[in-house]
């Protein structure tokens, strides 16, 4: 805040400034006189007197009340505005009526006292402790309806000229209302202002005989709250006794158990305030912080992560035990347990080498190799317990991050396409990381200069798993990891793969064909190799032979014979489709056509009655036609094999328990307009605690399948153009990724910014 005086008076000029009252997030209030106010400004000017001004950020600002002049009436009301107890940062708090909308910076407010100095107030966002729903005894007749709204008006304007009479009587004086109905409305509103006990029993979670019981214990052991009563009496469960404190307090429950912690989020914080005051900051957005706390009650800490940060705090009740054990894992205070929990071992080895970092080496000098020593115990089960996390969590993707010894190295998973971060390792264990990655995926670990590959056959207590590995040698002597999991799994129906009628239909309809080729296209990760498996699960019979060549073998099917090819032996594709043709199948799946030999082979087989399927890194099905036409196949055979393409993509699919119809923006709508052909209503992600707040839940597949009929045929043979192909499979009635990503977010199974995310428009 700056303060200035000027060196002359100016001119008098007529004045249009307010008197305020601005209450500074620190607790301090300024009294002046305010010429010009906007939510949209970043600096407020306010005149203290004898022309001096004293310029204010707006995020130092917790509130402006607009001071009344003595004849003025007091504010009314917005319609549909409730009654409020807004708890303000310094401790002030002010009954109000208001419409709180948290998509807003701040919200305007007009007191409940008649008698209150103000006309209204402006609350910011970032000032706000806590808004606190009370409900005045008019509202409750008018829920009831007991009272219309137009007479509940005329009352609160008559009860401004008599103060002392309560708006109850005026409104029986006016015949608006009957003794008995401002009985029940007074009973109803005693109800509204419940204690947490009265909420359970409301709720049927205990029988007032129970919170009589725990009444009295909590009278016994003075200073104990009533909720840590019934929970140490075993009355209630601690999550049951969370969401009903959540509600009181109009709060959002969530279950850290089921939410990813944000480390970008917790390094806002210094650990010190964390561990005293009992609150973890566990995601960022736009507008700031979400911070985790067991106690509606306890605001100071509240205050000081504001003050510390300087940001918008969203606050989320969670279960005080699961916020411990968070707090504990962030802190590096865990306790190592010998039952810890699935899940919690990696908490455990990470504490170790955080307590004893020169245990297992410590830093070495950075030599040819320039490692840890990769054997010990710790760093084997550290490596261990992220890919079996990995695994538990459903990710795609392992991707470690060193960032030199300083520095933490990151630890991030790939979920649902989307890259979340997991856990930290300290700096100084990085090289010994990675050389017992290197040394699981058999490469050489005296190599850091340039990339290698390879994989790792991981076992896990129930199954085992391949991972895929890369390393990558990145800036400052350090070295990435990427780690891909192949997890062998069934396949799937062909009616759980989202296809649309028509897709599908003509799928099932060319699968069945004796021979011929069929392609299915898309870019690393879209999901070809399970949609290929799936068309050979619905033809994969006992009087059906099925071969299949792949690198590496993802999903397994009983009654296929899998075959994993190694082209550091010289065993490609290639020689296991011609070694395939000699031993007598019906089928034959293909994992990728990489060159002009495998695809020339594939054509041959088809050609001489065997069903082939492979796959290919192209855009889109018409231009996969002209990709291989490029590689040099004969149009002739090519023409005469092909059945059909089928591309496709995968966007991330919207949670079922949160989605929520919207109107959508101008631009989405002229977008959707524009790919399909007309305006519907569209659907947008909200976020909830199924979805861990993403709006999102899994991933559904976009398909364009192209079908070789007699004029795709024709156009093939004479090397007809990309959009002469895609006219003509248009006409046939093929819909293109990005009409068929469209249809689905019509639907409401994923949404205009997925689908465009992954297709071109």
């Amino acid at each position: 805040m700056s303060v200035y005086a000027p060196s002359a008076p100016a001119a008098a000029q007529p004045s249009a400034a307010e008197a305020v009252t601005v209450g500074l997030v620190s607790g301090e209030t300024r009294l002046g006189l305010l010429e010009r106010f906007s939510p949209d400004l970043g600096e407020l000017a306010l005149e203290l007197g004898g022309r001096v001004r004293e310029y204010m950020p707006v995020a130092t600002i917790a509130y402006i009340g607009f001071q009344r002049a003595p004849d003025e009436p007091p504010g009314l009301p917005e319609p549909g505005a409730e009654l409020y107890k807004i708890h303000v940062t310094g401790g002030a708090m002010f009954p109000v009526y208001a419409r709180p909308d948290p998509k807003t910076s701040g919200f305007r407010a007009v007191p409940r006292q008649a008698e209150s100095p103000f006309r209204e107030f402006y609350f910011f966002g970032h000032g706000v402790r806590r808004r606190e729903k009370d409900e005045p005894i008019g509202t409750m007749l008018v829920q009831t309806g007991a009272v219309h709204p137009d007479a509940l008006e005329h009352a609160i304007v008559a009860q401004r000229t008599e103060r002392s009479v309560p708006i109850g009587r005026i409104l029986v004086e006016q015949l608006a209302a009957t003794e008995g109905d401002v009985a029940r409305a007074m009973s109803q509103q005693k109800q509204r202002d419940r204690r947490i006990g009265e909420l359970l029993v409301e709720q049927g979670v205990v029988t007032p005989q129970a919170i009589e019981a725990a009444v009295a214990e909590q009278q016994r052991r003075k200073g104990k709250r009533l909720g840590e009563v019934l929970l140490e009496l075993g009355v209630v469960t601690e999550q049951t006794l969370t969401r009903t404190l959540a509600k009181k307090f109009d709060l959002k429950f969530v279950d850290l158990d089921e939410l990813p912690l944000n480390l970008m989020a917790a390094r806002e914080i210094p650990k010190e305030i964390i561990q005293r005051y009992g609150i973890l900051p566990i995601d960022k957005t736009a507008k700031g912080l979400v911070v985790a706390t067991s106690d509606p009650l306890a605001l100071e800490g509240l205050d000081h992560v504001r003050f510390a940060t300087n940001r918008r705090v969203e606050e989320v009740l969670v279960t005080q035990s699961a916020l411990k054990r968070k707090i504990d894992e962030l802190c590096g205070t865990a306790q190592e347990a010998p039952d810890a929990p699935e899940g919690r071992e990696l908490e455990v080895i990470l504490k170790r080498l955080a307590d004893a970092p020169q245990e297992f080496g410590g830093e070495a000098s950075e030599d040819v190799t320039g490692v840890d020593d990769p054997s010990d115990s710790a760093i084997v089960s550290l490596v261990n317990q992220i890919i079996a996390e990995a695994y538990r969590r459903g990710a795609s993707d392992i991707h470690i991050e060193p960032n030199g010894r300083e520095e933490a190295t990151l630890v991030r998973f790939r979920i649902d396409g989307e890259c979340v971060a997991c856990k930290e390792i300290p700096g100084q264990h990085r090289n010994a990381v990675v050389a017992r990655i290197k040394i699981m995926a058999r490469l050489d670990i005296a190599e850091r200069r340039k990339p290698q590959d390879g994989k790792i056959r991981f076992r896990l207590s129930d199954r085992q798993i391949e991972l895929r590995v890369a390393t990558i040698p990145t800036v400052n002597g350090n070295e990435d990891v990427v780690m891909r999991l192949l997890a062998a799994s069934k396949p799937l129906p062909l009616s759980e793969l989202a296809l649309s009628t028509r897709n599908q239909t003509e799928l099932e309809r060319i699968i069945q064909q004796p021979y011929g080729l069929i392609l299915c296209v898309g870019p690393t990760g879209s999901g070809k190799t399970t949609t290929l498996h799936s068309a050979l699960g619905a033809i994969n019979t006992v009087d059906t032979k099925i071969w299949t060549a792949e690198d590496p073998v993802e999903i397994t099917q009983p009654g296929l014979r899998q075959v994993q090819v190694n082209a550091r032996i010289g065993f490609t594709f290639a020689q296991a489709m011609r070694a395939f043709l000699r031993a007598d199948p019906d089928v034959i799946m293909v994992g990728e056509m990489r060159d002009q030999e495998t695809a020339s082979t594939a054509i041959e087989a088809s050609l001489t009655g065997h069903l082939v399927f492979s796959t290919l890194h192209t855009n889109s099905a018409p231009e996969t036609v002209t990709r291989l036409l490029d590689m040099g196949l004969d149009p002739f055979s090519f023409a005469d094999a092909l059945l059909g393409v089928l591309a496709q993509r995968l966007a991330r699919r919207l949670c079922k328990q949160c989605r929520e119809r919207t109107a959508g923006t101008r631009e989405d709508l002229e977008t959707l307009g524009a790919v399909y052909g007309t305006r519907f209503q569209m659907w947008r992600a909200k976020g909830c605690e199924v979805c861990n707040g993403t709006g999102y839940k899994g991933r559904v597949g976009l398909h364009e399948l192209l079908v070789a009929d007699d004029r795709i045929k024709q156009a093939i043979l004479r090397k007809a153009s990309v959009d002469e192909l895609r006219q003509l499979a248009r006409e046939q009635g093929m819909k293109t990724l990005a009409q068929d990503g469209a249809a689905k977010a019509i639907a409401g199974i994923t949404d205009l910014k997925q689908v465009l995310s992954v297709c071109v428009r």
